[in-house]
Protein backbone atom coordinates (compact mmCIF):
# COMPACT_ATOMS: atom_id res chain seq x y z
CA UNK A 1 0.00 0.00 0.00
CA UNK A 2 1.39 3.46 -0.82
CA UNK A 3 2.12 6.09 2.02
CA UNK A 4 -0.86 7.95 2.21
CA UNK A 5 -0.09 12.05 1.58
CA UNK A 6 -1.19 14.10 4.59
CA UNK A 7 -2.29 17.97 3.48
CA UNK A 8 -1.15 20.55 5.66
CA UNK A 9 -4.00 22.82 5.79
CA UNK A 10 -1.87 25.95 6.95
CA UNK A 11 -1.33 26.45 3.34
CA UNK A 12 -3.94 28.07 1.22
CA UNK A 13 -5.60 25.90 -1.28
CA UNK A 14 -3.17 26.62 -4.57
CA UNK A 15 -0.11 25.81 -2.59
CA UNK A 16 -1.43 22.48 -1.01
CA UNK A 17 -2.59 21.26 -4.50
CA UNK A 18 1.60 22.33 -6.10
CA UNK A 19 2.77 20.45 -2.25
CA UNK A 20 0.47 17.38 -3.09
CA UNK A 21 1.10 16.96 -6.08
CA UNK A 22 5.19 16.99 -6.53
CA UNK A 23 4.77 14.54 -3.03
CA UNK A 24 2.85 11.88 -4.61
CA UNK A 25 5.46 12.30 -7.50
CA UNK A 26 7.79 11.75 -5.10
CA UNK A 27 5.98 9.13 -3.71
CA UNK A 28 5.10 6.94 -6.63
CA UNK A 29 8.55 7.93 -8.42
CA UNK A 30 10.71 7.27 -5.47
CA UNK A 31 8.88 3.93 -5.13
CA UNK A 32 9.97 3.00 -9.01
CA UNK A 33 13.06 3.21 -8.23
CA UNK A 34 13.49 1.35 -5.36
CA UNK A 35 11.93 -1.36 -7.36
CA UNK A 36 8.55 -1.39 -5.03
CA UNK A 37 6.69 -1.66 -8.54
CA UNK A 38 7.99 -4.02 -11.33
CA UNK A 39 8.79 -3.23 -14.83
CA UNK A 40 5.63 -4.02 -16.84
CA UNK A 41 3.20 -3.99 -13.60
CA UNK A 42 -0.01 -2.25 -14.26
CA UNK A 43 -0.79 0.86 -11.28
CA UNK A 44 -3.89 0.93 -9.55
CA UNK A 45 -6.29 2.96 -11.28
CA UNK A 46 -6.74 7.28 -11.11
CA UNK A 47 -9.62 6.24 -7.98
CA UNK A 48 -7.54 3.75 -6.29
CA UNK A 49 -4.38 5.68 -6.17
CA UNK A 50 -6.16 8.54 -5.20
CA UNK A 51 -7.97 6.95 -2.32
CA UNK A 52 -4.52 5.48 -0.99
CA UNK A 53 -2.56 8.20 -1.76
CA UNK A 54 -5.33 10.50 -0.16
CA UNK A 55 -5.70 12.87 -3.02
CA UNK A 56 -7.90 13.92 -5.66
CA UNK A 57 -7.95 12.11 -9.10
CA UNK A 58 -6.88 15.22 -10.90
CA UNK A 59 -3.61 15.26 -8.65
CA UNK A 60 -3.08 11.57 -9.71
CA UNK A 61 -3.38 12.22 -13.51
CA UNK A 62 -0.84 15.20 -13.26
CA UNK A 63 1.73 13.19 -11.17
CA UNK A 64 1.41 10.15 -13.69
CA UNK A 65 2.29 12.88 -16.36
CA UNK A 66 5.24 13.87 -14.62
CA UNK A 67 6.49 10.62 -14.40
CA UNK A 68 5.49 9.57 -17.83
CA UNK A 69 8.01 12.89 -18.85
CA UNK A 70 10.79 11.42 -16.65
CA UNK A 71 10.39 8.15 -18.35
CA UNK A 72 9.14 5.69 -15.57
CA UNK A 73 5.87 5.17 -16.65
CA UNK A 74 3.32 4.95 -19.90
CA UNK A 75 -0.72 5.34 -19.95
CA UNK A 76 -2.05 2.73 -22.65
CA UNK A 77 -5.45 2.88 -23.62
CA UNK A 78 -7.08 -0.28 -22.63
CA UNK A 79 -4.54 -1.01 -20.42
CA UNK A 80 -3.93 1.58 -17.46
CA UNK A 81 -0.39 3.08 -16.72
CA UNK A 82 2.42 0.70 -17.51
CA UNK A 83 6.00 1.02 -15.22
CA UNK A 84 8.75 0.78 -18.12
CA UNK A 85 12.03 -0.73 -17.49
CA UNK A 86 15.21 1.84 -16.21
CA UNK A 87 16.61 1.59 -19.71
CA UNK A 88 13.40 4.29 -20.43
CA UNK A 89 14.20 6.76 -17.18
CA UNK A 90 15.68 10.19 -18.28
CA UNK A 91 18.81 9.91 -15.77
CA UNK A 92 19.55 13.47 -16.66
CA UNK A 93 16.29 14.70 -14.85
CA UNK A 94 17.15 15.83 -10.84
CA UNK A 95 13.81 14.04 -9.52
CA UNK A 96 15.45 10.65 -10.97
CA UNK A 97 18.77 11.27 -10.01
CA UNK A 98 17.84 11.85 -6.77
CA UNK A 99 15.39 9.20 -6.33
CA UNK A 100 18.40 6.95 -8.10
CA UNK A 101 20.70 8.06 -5.37
CA UNK A 102 18.08 7.64 -2.17
CA UNK A 103 18.38 4.12 -3.30
CA UNK A 104 21.12 3.36 -2.62
CA UNK A 105 22.82 2.10 -5.32
CA UNK A 106 26.07 4.07 -4.90
CA UNK A 107 29.15 2.14 -6.62
CA UNK A 108 27.22 1.81 -9.48
CA UNK A 109 25.71 4.96 -9.65
CA UNK A 110 28.99 6.87 -8.90
CA UNK A 111 31.18 4.99 -11.29
CA UNK A 112 28.16 5.90 -14.15
CA UNK A 113 28.14 9.58 -13.12
CA UNK A 114 32.24 9.84 -13.10
CA UNK A 115 32.38 8.03 -16.70
CA UNK A 116 30.11 10.34 -17.60
CA UNK A 117 31.54 13.69 -16.31
CA UNK A 118 34.92 11.98 -17.61
CA UNK A 119 33.20 12.34 -21.31
CA UNK A 120 31.64 15.67 -20.82
CA UNK A 121 33.74 17.89 -18.99
CA UNK A 122 36.48 18.22 -20.70
CA UNK A 123 34.79 19.48 -23.95
CA UNK A 124 33.00 21.88 -21.64
CA UNK A 125 36.13 22.91 -20.18
CA UNK A 126 37.56 23.65 -23.36
CA UNK A 127 34.77 25.25 -24.90
CA UNK A 128 34.39 27.85 -21.95
CA UNK A 129 38.21 28.59 -22.59
CA UNK A 130 37.21 30.15 -25.37
CA UNK A 131 33.57 31.45 -24.58
CA UNK A 132 33.90 32.35 -20.86
CA UNK A 133 32.94 35.88 -20.02
CA UNK A 134 34.70 37.67 -17.31
CA UNK A 135 32.24 37.81 -15.06
CA UNK A 136 31.92 33.70 -15.69
CA UNK A 137 36.00 33.69 -14.80
CA UNK A 138 35.19 35.46 -12.22
CA UNK A 139 32.80 33.31 -10.83
CA UNK A 140 35.88 30.32 -11.05
CA UNK A 141 38.02 32.43 -9.23
CA UNK A 142 35.77 32.89 -6.25
CA UNK A 143 34.95 28.99 -6.16
CA UNK A 144 38.76 28.13 -5.96
CA UNK A 145 39.36 30.59 -2.93
CA UNK A 146 35.92 29.51 -1.35
CA UNK A 147 37.67 25.45 -1.73
CA UNK A 148 41.30 27.39 -0.39
CA UNK A 149 38.75 28.84 2.53
CA UNK A 150 37.47 25.60 3.15
CA UNK A 151 39.75 22.95 3.29
CA UNK A 152 38.77 21.26 6.54
CA UNK A 153 34.95 21.91 5.66
CA UNK A 154 34.35 18.86 3.52
CA UNK A 155 30.39 19.74 2.82
CA UNK A 156 31.67 23.72 2.23
CA UNK A 157 34.34 22.47 0.16
CA UNK A 158 32.00 20.22 -2.20
CA UNK A 159 29.65 22.82 -2.42
CA UNK A 160 32.33 25.23 -3.85
CA UNK A 161 34.05 22.70 -5.82
CA UNK A 162 30.44 22.05 -7.57
CA UNK A 163 30.18 25.20 -8.36
CA UNK A 164 33.20 25.20 -10.13
CA UNK A 165 32.32 22.61 -12.27
CA UNK A 166 28.79 23.46 -12.77
CA UNK A 167 30.23 27.34 -13.94
CA UNK A 168 32.59 25.69 -16.21
CA UNK A 169 29.66 24.24 -18.06
CA UNK A 170 27.09 27.11 -18.37
CA UNK A 171 30.51 29.02 -19.63
CA UNK A 172 30.75 26.27 -22.39
CA UNK A 173 27.94 28.42 -24.31
CA UNK A 174 26.58 25.02 -24.88
CA UNK A 175 22.27 24.98 -23.56
CA UNK A 176 22.83 20.74 -24.39
CA UNK A 177 25.45 20.26 -21.53
CA UNK A 178 23.17 22.92 -18.45
CA UNK A 179 21.30 19.21 -17.46
CA UNK A 180 25.15 17.61 -16.65
CA UNK A 181 25.13 19.94 -13.89
CA UNK A 182 22.54 17.96 -11.99
CA UNK A 183 24.65 15.01 -12.80
CA UNK A 184 27.52 16.65 -11.13
CA UNK A 185 25.54 17.58 -7.63
CA UNK A 186 24.53 14.07 -7.55
CA UNK A 187 28.13 12.68 -8.10
CA UNK A 188 29.39 15.00 -5.58
CA UNK A 189 26.69 13.66 -2.71
CA UNK A 190 26.92 10.39 -3.68
CA UNK A 191 31.47 10.47 -3.63
CA UNK A 192 30.60 12.07 0.14
CA UNK A 193 28.68 9.31 1.35
CA UNK A 194 30.84 6.41 0.14
CA UNK A 195 34.26 7.87 0.50
CA UNK A 196 36.26 10.01 2.96
CA UNK A 197 37.46 12.95 0.91
CA UNK A 198 39.34 14.71 3.88
CA UNK A 199 43.13 13.34 3.04
CA UNK A 200 42.50 14.05 -0.43
CA UNK A 201 40.93 17.72 -0.85
CA UNK A 202 44.80 19.42 -1.03
CA UNK A 203 45.58 17.27 -3.42
CA UNK A 204 42.22 17.86 -5.35
CA UNK A 205 42.42 21.59 -5.07
CA UNK A 206 45.90 22.19 -7.44
CA UNK A 207 43.60 20.09 -10.29
CA UNK A 208 41.25 23.10 -10.33
CA UNK A 209 43.29 25.79 -10.67
CA UNK A 210 44.96 24.11 -13.53
CA UNK A 211 41.87 24.09 -14.88
CA UNK A 212 41.04 28.15 -13.80
CA UNK A 213 44.30 28.86 -15.40
CA UNK A 214 44.09 27.53 -19.09
CA UNK A 215 40.75 28.88 -19.20
CA UNK A 216 41.54 32.18 -18.17
CA UNK A 217 44.42 31.92 -20.51
CA UNK A 218 42.18 31.12 -23.60
CA UNK A 219 44.06 27.92 -23.90
CA UNK A 220 41.46 25.16 -24.78
CA UNK A 221 43.72 21.97 -25.34
CA UNK A 222 45.29 22.90 -21.75
CA UNK A 223 41.80 23.42 -20.24
CA UNK A 224 40.42 20.06 -21.70
CA UNK A 225 43.76 18.31 -20.73
CA UNK A 226 43.63 19.76 -17.06
CA UNK A 227 40.20 18.90 -16.88
CA UNK A 228 40.83 15.46 -17.83
CA UNK A 229 43.83 15.06 -15.22
CA UNK A 230 41.59 16.24 -12.47
CA UNK A 231 38.69 13.57 -13.05
CA UNK A 232 41.37 10.70 -13.94
CA UNK A 233 42.76 11.34 -10.46
CA UNK A 234 39.25 11.71 -8.90
CA UNK A 235 37.66 8.36 -10.60
CA UNK A 236 41.12 6.80 -9.22
CA UNK A 237 40.37 8.10 -5.74
CA UNK A 238 37.12 6.83 -5.91
CA UNK A 239 38.23 3.23 -7.07
CA UNK A 240 40.75 3.29 -4.54
CA UNK A 241 38.51 3.60 -1.55
CA UNK A 242 35.20 1.40 -2.43
CA UNK A 243 37.64 -1.57 -3.72
CA UNK A 244 39.16 -1.01 0.06
CA UNK A 245 35.04 -0.72 1.69
CA UNK A 246 34.74 -4.09 -0.18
Amino acid sequence: MIKKIQETESFGRAYRQRNLHSQVVREIGSRIVRGFFKPHDVLPDEGSMGNQLGVSRTVVREAIKVLSAKGLVETRTRRGTLILSDSSWNRLDPDVLSWIEEAGHDAQFLQQLTEMRRIVEPAAASLAAERASQAEIAALDEACAAMQANLNDEQAYADADTNFHCVILEASGNEFLKPVTHVIRAALRTSLKVTNPTAHIAQSLPLHLEVLTAIRKRDPQAAASAMQRHLEYTWNRIQKELDANH
